[in-house]
Parts: C-alpha cells; structure tokens; sequence
C-alpha cells in the first residue's frame, strides 16, 4: 500500500519497489532465532519476508527518488533464491502514483546492493537501459569505486557490469561526504553497513523526514544489538545507531524504513527499555 505525508510545500511518498527474503538469521546477526522469531516469522528455508521501500520527494518542481528496489532483470533461479515478487515492482508502483519513470529528476542511492540499486535498469532491445532516463543518479563516490573493484566482502552483492551499462548513458553524480540534493534536503554519510553507506535528510514544513538506509533498516532493528550480519563495520553501525536514535527520539524525526514489511515510517520514542516506534498515519 502506498502512503503519503505532507511536510509544508514538500511531499514524501512511499513508492512499494518490491517484495523478497533474506535469511532471518542473517538479518539479525548475533541475535538467536528463539528472539528474533517473535517479530519475523521464518519460512521452511530460514527466510524473512523484507519489503524495498523506496521514497519519492517532491520538492518544487523537483521529483527525487531515493533507492530504487530489486528491480525486475532476475531469473527464474534467483527469484526462486531470494523469493521476489514479482508482481509488486517500483514501475507499478509509479503508476499508481500517477507518474511516470520520465517524471523523475533525482535518483539518490544510499548505496548499491542489488535490492536497492537493479531497480534503476530495465531491460531494452539493445540491453539493459536507464528506466529514470531524465534523471541524475547521486552516490557516494567511495561507494560507487568500492563496488566496481569488488572491495568488500560482500562483492557479491554488487552489479558492476550493471553499474558500468548505467554510467554509459546517463550521469552518475558521485558525491563526497555531505551533499545538498534539493532545499531543504541533504545527505549524510553514516558507514556501518558499507563503508560509505548514506542517508537523506529532509526538513520541510516545521518537520523532519530521515531515511537512514540500511542503519536502521527495520523497526526490529531499533534495538542495539539486532544487527545485519551483512554489515561490514558492526561496531560502526551499533554507535551511529544509537546516537541516530537518540537524536530522532529527542528532536521527533520521522524516520522511514527501508525494508520494514508493515509500516513506512514511525516516529521513535525512548521508554524504560529502550527505544521504540511509533507509526506515524498521516500529517
């Protein structure tokens, strides 16, 4: 389902990009399957369902689209791995929006693991082509080089031919550290999942919108510990997450999920245990 808030002249849109599954175990690293389990049900094969929820902003008369989901280019085999379906994808969720790929002018990417980056290609005659033709595609440029030279231990992950076919035809902005895309919206580095890993930031309306990425990729992952065995600096991820949460409590952030299953954004409040979400319905 897709939600809509209003922040002043701005607007956040939760565009569905597609629906898959990660082995839970890995999802939430050290924490025993007896815990984690309670929250997200595994299937026969250890799997929990994830959803790629990427996030349109229109600002002005600009259309920024931030992570782009699994995209539609996997065969027979790795829909069947990864559980992909294929009827939700981020083409049909633009439509629904009553927009068109060409409507886009931003695409900004946290960073580029295939179920947020293949959504930015679709298949053409000559190959694969650029879907959000008329856009800029912006990524940290430490982010981009490590994932052309297989610099991480999760290369695998990583698309470079696709990176490459991208880069052919359109522009691929790549960013160093702090970037304003649009008024009123920035980027941040946070690290922890990939070393150059970014979130965005936009303030508009009196309010504040974070999509932190994969440093708090779902409610579940609020707490301190239940964290990615995917990511490549754990102990970078536990402290920027806590002091992300902390702020986002103390200032009343919205912050929106990138593959929360249930919800696209909650606000995140502090409590005797800890921190915890509060969905956030409408504004």
């Amino acid at each position: 389902m897709m939600r809509r808030l209003q922040l002043g002249n701005a607007a956040a849109v939760h565009l569905p990009g597609g629906r898959f599954m990660l082995d839970g175990g890995t999802m939430f690293g050290v924490v025993p399957k007896a815990l984690w389990q309670r929250e997200a049900p595994a299937d026969a094969h250890n799997r929990i369902g994830l959803a790629c929820n990427c996030l349109l902003l229109e600002i002005g008369a600009e259309r920024i689209l931030l992570d782009t989901g699994i995209g539609e280019r996997f065969s027979a085999r790795e829909r069947q791995i990864y559980g992909i379906d294929a009827d939700e994808t981020l083409r049909s969720s633009l439509a629904t929006a009553g927009l068109d790929p060409a409507d886009i002018t931003t695409v900004a990417l946290t960073h580029l693991h295939f179920d947020h980056f293949c959504g930015c290609l679709i298949d053409g005659e000559d190959g694969p082509e650029p879907l959000f033709a008329n856009a800029v595609h912006l990524v940290q440029r430490g982010e981009w080089e490590d994932a052309l030279h297989g610099r991480s231990t999760m290369k695998s992950s990583y698309r470079p031919d696709d990176l490459q076919r991208l880069a052919e035809q359109i522009e691929v902005r790549r960013i160093e550290g702090e970037y304003r895309i649009a008024p009123g919206l920035t980027t941040f580095v946070t690290g922890g999942h990939t070393e150059w890993h970014q979130g965005f930031r936009l303030d508009a309306g009196g309010h504040t919108l974070v999509y932190p990425g994969e440093l708090v990729p779902t409610r579940s992952h609020i707490r301190p510990y239940w964290n990615m065995a995917y990511d490549m600096f754990p102990h970078q991820t536990l402290t920027a997450k806590q002091a992300f949460l902390a702020e986002a409590a103390a200032t009343g952030w919205i912050v929106a999920w990138d593959h929360d299953a249930a919800t696209p954004w909650s606000h995140i409040a502090r409590g005797d245990s800890g921190f915890f979400a509060i969905d956030v319905e409408a504004l």
